[in-house]
């Protein structure tokens, strides 16, 4: 009970939330007006800004700390860069091939509701060069509060709306965090730091401290959530004009869910290994089933890393690959969050009416990958980081209250495919990694430690 207390409270405080909500919609003699659900949710409210806060050092300082030794990681290093490619790529495959065939935000929507359309005044191409412009940000400062994006306006002397190729370009910064360029610039500044060895370990101490302050601070945080929930959810429900179409698309989008990481996690990241390595997936799996245990029950991929470390080794991975793989695996191998978090923010997007093109439903999800990286494998990391990604694209984050109320449940099962994708992960790099590459491979401070170690 006191291992688990966070998600027995916020399970509790779920059930309360939805019990108050429902007894307030049903039994208040008149209707709730904008301004009293407003005061209603204030608690609440505070609880988003302060996760809002917090999220832009918790992103700069754990993809910083990850990253500082991959310049000295060698060919495991950039074995283990082309796997997180691959899998984040067939991740986002998956993920757009799903919200689009399912369209959970649109399952129940009424068929009167107002469509939004984002994708009238956009190409495919700007989309794509705006993708490529957030990535490599002309400001920090600027990149922390907004993000660039392509604007099309119809010259004055035209009456031609269709051939939108010959409208006048300009542009404009939304408000939002530019998490791809917050990112990638993390990620070069980390390799930067790691290729000056030891120059650069006071500036490694510094992101590294930082890194634990700000888990400590989000954990604090999210001790808060079951207060923060029975404020929030009650809002919901009193907002909604039919609860039970609220509930039935909620259900739609956790099948929705579900069917995405159970098919990420049992066939294609099986598939991916059968095909690289030719042997069974399922055996390694079986033989890790521990470390898979352990992250159900603690929905942390961080927490696992120790039993995954030693399950690997008794299957036979080398210490070397399992050692630097399983912890750096656990910070930016995040595929079951990105499938989450993409899945939820297309949702909210569908629900909320909003119309965007494949382009732009592309961007999304790749922005919602990039952004799992400073997750760090925190328990209820997933709808953290989807608070930023719907703030980045200028959708309210409100609406993640309804994802909260199902949190507790799907952590543990995409902490799950996290875990599974490290281990086949490890397993292989260790295919494809010689003894001769091993003996030479200059060992970094994770990779100087044995699991019991890690477990002490």
């Amino acid at each position: 009970m006191k291992e688990h207390r966070a998600t027995i409270l916020t399970l509790v405080g779920v059930i309360c939330g939805v019990i108050i909500g429902i007894l307030l919609k049903k039994y208040t003699t008149q209707p709730w007006s904008e301004r009293d659900i407003m005061y209603f949710q204030f608690p609440g409210e505070i609880f988003l800004r302060i996760i809002n806060c917090l999220i832009l050092p918790l992103i700069v300082s754990s993809v910083i700390s990850a990253s500082c030794y991959l310049s000295k990681s060698g060919s495991i290093g950039l074995k283990a860069f082309y796997y997180y490619v691959t899998t984040t790529t067939l991740g986002i495959i998956l993920c757009v091939t799903l919200v689009q065939i399912i369209k959970p935000g649109e399952f129940y929507r009424s068929k009167n509701s107002t469509v939004f359309d984002h994708s009238k005044k956009s190409v495919t191409t700007d989309t794509f060069l705006d993708l490529l412009r957030n990535l490599f940000p002309d400001n920090l400062i600027k990149a922390s509060l907004s993000q660039y994006q392509t604007q099309l306006t119809k010259p004055n002397d035209s009456n031609d709306d269709g051939n939108i190729y010959y409208w006048n370009i300009s542009h404009r910064y939304n408000d939002g965090t530019n998490v791809l360029g917050i990112v990638s610039f993390c990620l070069v500044i980390g390799l930067a730091i790691g290729y000056l060895e030891e120059k650069g370990k006071p500036l490694n101490d510094f992101f590294q401290s930082l890194s634990d302050a700000m888990m400590v601070m989000m954990d604090w945080m999210i001790m808060t959530v079951p207060v923060a929930v029975l404020f929030l959810i009650p809002g919901k429900i009193l907002e909604a004009e039919d609860l039970t179409v609220m509930i039935s698309n909620l259900g739609v989008y956790v099948l929705t869910v579900f069917a995405g990481l159970m098919i990420h996690g049992l066939i294609i990241l099986p598939l991916l290994y059968y095909v690289c390595t030719r042997k069974s997936p399922y055996y390694i799996m079986s033989k890790t089933g521990p470390a898979i245990i352990t992250a159900i029950g603690t929905s942390s991929s961080t927490a696992t890393v120790p039993m995954t470390i030693k399950c690997l080794n008794k299957i036979g991975i080398n210490p070397k690959v399992s050692q630097f793989v399983a912890p750096i695996g656990a910070t930016i191998n995040m595929d079951g969050i990105a499938l989450y978090e993409t899945i939820g923010a297309l949702f909210i997007i569908q629900q909320r009416g909003l119309d965007f093109s494949l382009m732009q439903i592309i961007s999304i999800a790749i922005t919602c990958t990039v952004s799992c990286i400073g997750a760090a494998g925190i328990p209820s990391g997933g709808y953290v980081m989807l608070i930023v990604v719907l703030e980045s694209i200028g959708v309210p984050a409100d609406d993640v209250t309804l994802i909260i109320t199902i949190d507790c449940l799907i952590d543990r099962i995409r902490t799950t495919v996290n875990i599974i994708a490290d281990v086949l992960g490890a397993g292989i790099i260790d295919h494809f990694t010689s003894k001769h590459e091993l003996d030479n491979q200059l060992e970094t401070p994770e990779q100087s430690l044995t699991s019991q170690d890690f477990m002490a």
